[in-house]
């Protein structure tokens, strides 16, 4: 008997003790896979579309179809695209709108960008998990400064 409760209490040592699964890394959670744009907002009012209106807050849902596929991929080696999803605003436009490469602050909470199109953006993480991405990148031209939040998804 004395055996026998013995086995049964290293058995139920062995099956109880589960090895945990380390949380992934920031870099882990921002590469792998692509993220799709699904959100931005701009204050004060910013001409988002460069087409002489100017939009202040949510601008997302007026935003061409074209822009709303649209995906960002961050690789491991520091590598950055930003890519037209399978709607293109001009069929002749190439399938990576623009390229670069990004690093994270010391703090892992601002994502550096260095962009092809749009030069240096600093993103400040608001939110990063394995499926939603949230920034704020602020903005100044002409003197004035616009804050941008961009939301993406997996």
């Amino acid at each position: 008997m004395n055996t026998f409760l013995r086995a049964s209490f290293l058995l139920l040592i062995c099956f109880s003790c589960k090895e945990e699964t380390p949380a992934p890394t920031k870099t882990e959670l921002l590469t792998g896979k692509p993220w799709k744009w699904v959100g931005g907002a701009v204050t004060p009012a910013f001409d988002v579309f460069s087409n002489g209106n100017l939009n202040n807050g949510e601008y997302w849902s007026q935003a061409p179809k074209c822009w709303q596929d649209d995906i960002r991929v961050f690789t491991t080696a520091g590598k950055f695209t930003h890519e037209e999803g399978a709607t293109k605003c001009n069929v002749a436009d190439p399938q990576i709108y623009a390229q670069g490469t990004w690093q994270f602050d010391a703090s892992e909470k601002v994502v550096k960008i260095n962009d092809s199109a749009l030069g240096e953006q600093m993103w400040e993480i608001q939110e990063l998990t394995a499926t939603s991405l949230k920034v704020v990148e602020v903005y100044q031209e002409k003197g004035k400064t616009y804050t941008f939040n961009y939301s993406f998804t997996r």
